[in-house]
């Protein structure tokens, strides 16, 4: 019997080409596709959990309470340390501290020219990170390894940068900033799974301690480690979280604040080591991290494409169905029964199936390296073939099957003998209105994700046409790296000026895009308007090169003669301070008394997730990290030799090391560019899936009204006619499907939308465009199979059947 049935399946894959090419087809983009965005989805819902600890990490974080809440991942460099003193339920605390301004590193191989690099990924780390982080060691002893002074221990990609395949134990690596000499004590491989932690080098906290002062080093306030804590196996989050409080008034009242005034301005939440990638937005990220939304719209994807291609698997099969009328009328005159029916369609159902599963990994074979670069991931051919993931897909692909199978085989184990051995084929059946409905599902889903491609689309060109209120073309940052460099900085400032191409150059000590730092501005004599702000440090030029306008009072000048240092505000900032006549008003920061010179018309600064925060400048280019180059013409790649070469004469051994301002700015979208590209991607697959199936369901409609299309046309029916008349039906359903999706989409859309500061109004003529993309490729669909069938000799026609 099973042997009977896997010959039947065989013969109608072969008899039925077409019907079997579509079907297959659809159902290997479907499972290829969702395949995709599972492994894409389970990558990100995995970060962190290689940890042998993962369950009992916690990276303890900061709220700062006030007119506007600041959450910091970063926290004061003792807050870890004191917290495990006094929370029995701490077994083990691990602190990172990210080296400021980026390392340049250097090696000269015996024999050989130096190597010197930029390493912006990298961190002073305790010793107790190897075993908090299971540190993967290859080489050295991960006992000692970040014990010692002046130890440093690399990734293998650095290891293999600096020395190629030399053992890196022991060899000396020269800091270029700070002059000192590092000793390579261990190599490590990269993690085997997606974590947050990224860094290429670590270098041992011991280090750190003994060059930095001590005050800075035991700062209640100042948010510059990432601190760790490991709780004991008996303990529980909350057992930690009800002793905060007690804590933090313990921990800040040292700072001479009363235990109201903590309660009332200060939280110190602890954050699940697994939560940080998916729902971690807070000031001083070690990183950019994703969003929980993401997952979410990327797992709706996937369902949506396996269900659209479900669809078409079931609208294939049951048009198909009619074809094998008599088959199933002989079958049930010879005693076959219902049950026998139902497991034999059933089985050329998994059959199928199975032969799309496997066409299906061949596509996902070819795609995983356009989708890595589309999506910026790194899934591999090999992810898939774990054990979860293999019974994953078996009981995906059985579930498709039995989904996309049953309805057909219960469908066709019901129809009556003698009408199947008479094979009429009627319109009218019951399951003509399933097929319907199923279309409409199709189309809905393709419009939904046509209109969200749009709305994607939009935002992201808003993102790139709005005016932030500064210039950024032509705009080139050159670093500023290390003592010598900042020491010559004004003989280098004066270089670049000498070249006609550049017109100006102005000192800045933070781009635009970059987090900027924040602390407290106090006007004079006002104490309870002190406000928490954002800082810049620049020259007189800044404003200039970046074409940043004035609303109220100067520009810094060259030399300032007041004793006060000059501040200008923008006009956020202004009134966070409430401040009606600004400038020419007193400011206190940091112990140090300024003057207000000018109030900045608001620019941003920062990405349009959020509106415009208030700003300081300060005049102070000593405190500058960047020189901005204004460049006029097109002969940027000679200016920027110039500048190198200018560089190198003035600086000898500085790395030349430059960004263009309007690529940094574009980057700060880099998450949403990426996942509107896949979603557009998907959106296409999506279509043309569900086209797959009404180009099927259209060839089987012309062929079951091939006689009634003869009569027409002896009757004078015209090509145009007969076209309309076998493409109308199809494109109601299109039609309705846009129209019941619209509201959906529309409330989805906004939703989204609302994640931003500054979102686009999704306009009428949205909704248009996607009706009339979606009709325009359904009506290409259709009219291939309509035109062939009004064209054809109404001799023929009347033949048929």
């Amino acid at each position: 019997m099973l042997s009977n049935y896997f010959t039947i399946a065989r013969r109608n894959v072969v008899r039925y080409k077409l019907n079997s090419t579509l079907t297959i087809t659809g159902l290997a983009l479907g499972l290829a596709c969702g395949l995709l965005m599972i492994l894409h989805v389970r990558e990100e819902l995995s970060y962190d959990k290689g940890f042998s600890k993962a369950d009992r990490i916690f990276r303890v974080t900061s709220d700062n309470i006030g007119e506007k809440t600041r959450q910091w991942a970063a926290t004061s460099p003792i807050l870890g340390v004191e917290m495990q003193k006094e929370i029995p339920a701490i077994q083990t605390v691990a602190r990172f501290h990210r080296p400021y301004p980026d390392r340049v590193f250097s090696y000269v191989p015996s024999g050989g020219a130096i190597k010197q690099f930029e390493e912006k990924s990298g961190y002073f780390a305790d010793s107790t990170v190897v075993d908090v982080f299971d540190l993967p060691f290859v080489k050295g002893d991960p006992r000692t390894a970040l014990k010692q002074i002046d130890a440093i221990v690399l990734t293998e990609a650095m290891a293999t940068k600096y020395f190629g395949n030399e053992d890196p134990i022991g060899k000396r690596i020269q800091d270029d900033l700070d002059k000192r000499t590092l000793t390579v004590t261990g190599v490590i491989r990269s993690f085997s799974f997606p974590t947050h932690l990224q860094f290429d080098y670590l270098i041992s906290m011991a280090t750190y301690y003994r060059y930095t002062d001590k005050k800075d080093l035991e700062n209640r306030s100042w948010s510059g480690f990432y601190n760790y804590i490991v709780l004991n196996n008996s303990a529980s989050r909350s057992d930690v979280e009800a002793r905060i409080p007690e804590f933090m008034v313990k921990f800040y009242e040292a700072k001479g604040e009363t235990r109201k005034e903590i309660l009332a301005s200060r939280r110190t939440p602890i954050q699940p080591i697994t939560d940080i990638h998916l729902h971690s937005r807070l000031e001083k990220e070690m990183g950019p991290n994703s969003d929980i939304t993401y997952v979410y719209v990327f797992s709706i994807a996937a369902l949506f494409i396996l269900l659209i291609a479900s669809v078409n698997f079931i609208n294939m099969a049951t048009a198909q169905a009619f074809n094998r009328m008599k088959e199933v009328g002989v079958r049930k005159v010879l005693g076959a029964r219902k049950e026998q029916l139902v497991r034999q369609f059933l089985g050329e159902s998994f059959i199928l199936t199975l032969i799309a599963a496997s066409v299906a990994f061949l596509l996902f074979r070819l795609a995983i390296p356009f989708y890595n670069e589309l999506a910026a991931k790194n899934l591999r051919f090999g992810q898939p073939f774990t054990l979860s993931n293999v019974v994953l897909m078996v009981l995906l692909t059985v579930l498709i099957s039995l989904i996309a199978g049953f309805y057909p085989a219960w469908f066709i184990s019901n129809f009556d003998p003698v009408t199947s051995l008479k094979g009429k084929k009627s319109q009218a059946s019951s399951v003509t209105l399933v097929r319907k409905g199923l279309i409409v599902f199709q189309f809905s889903v393709s419009v939904f994700m046509i209109f969200s491609t749009i709305v994607v689309y939009r935002q992201m060109k808003f993102f790139q046409t709005k005016e932030l209120g500064f210039d950024q073309d032509q705009v080139v940052a050159v670093k500023l790296y290390g003592k010598e460099m900042w020491d010559k900085a004004n003989a280098i400032q004066q270089e670049f000026q000498k070249n006609s191409a550049i017109t100006n150059v102005a000192r800045i000590s933070t781009l635009p895009g970059d987090r900027f730092s924040t602390d407290m501005l106090t006007p004079v004599g006002r104490p309870d308007d002190a406000s928490q702000l954002r800082f810049m440090w620049a020259d007189e030029n800044t404003l200039p090169v970046l074409q940043i306008g004035l609303k109220a009072g100067r520009n810094f000048v060259r030399k300032e003669e007041n004793a006060h240092f000059p501040v200008i505000l923008n006009e956020a900032a202004a009134k966070a301070l409430k401040l009606d006549s600004p400038v020419g008003q007193k400011v206190v920061s940091l112990g140090d008394t300024g003057e207000i010179v000018g109030i900045a018309k608001d620019f941003h600064f920062a990405s349009l997730h959020s509106t415009v925060e208030p700003l300081v400048i300060v005049q102070h280019p000593g405190q500058a990290n960047y020189f901005l180059l204004k460049i006029k013409g097109s002969k940027l790649a000679e200016t920027l030799q110039f500048a190198q070469s200018s560089l190198a004469r003035l600086s000898p051994g500085s790395l030349f090391i430059y960004t263009f301002l309007d690529e940094k700015m574009a980057r700060l979208y880099d998450s949403e560019q990426r996942v509107g590209n896949v979603l557009n991607v998907f959106a296409v697959f999506a279509m043309f899936i569900s086209c797959l199936g009404l180009f099927g369901l259209s060839a089987y409609a012309a062929q079951v009204r091939t006689k009634e299309v003869g009569i027409r046309k002896v009757l004078g029916a015209t090509v145009s006619g007969i076209i309309v008349l076998l493409s109308r039906d199809f494109l109601r359903l299109v039609l309705l499907a846009t129209v019941l999706t619209s509201p959906l989409a529309w409330w989805a859309m906004t939703k989204w939308l609302q994640s931003f500061a500054y979102p686009i109004a999704i306009e009428w003529w949205m909704f248009v465009l996607t009706a009339l993309l979606t009709v325009s490729v359904a009506v290409l669909t259709i009219s291939f199979q309509s035109i062939r069938a009004a064209v054809m000799n109404p001799v023929k026609s009347l033949r048929s059947e």
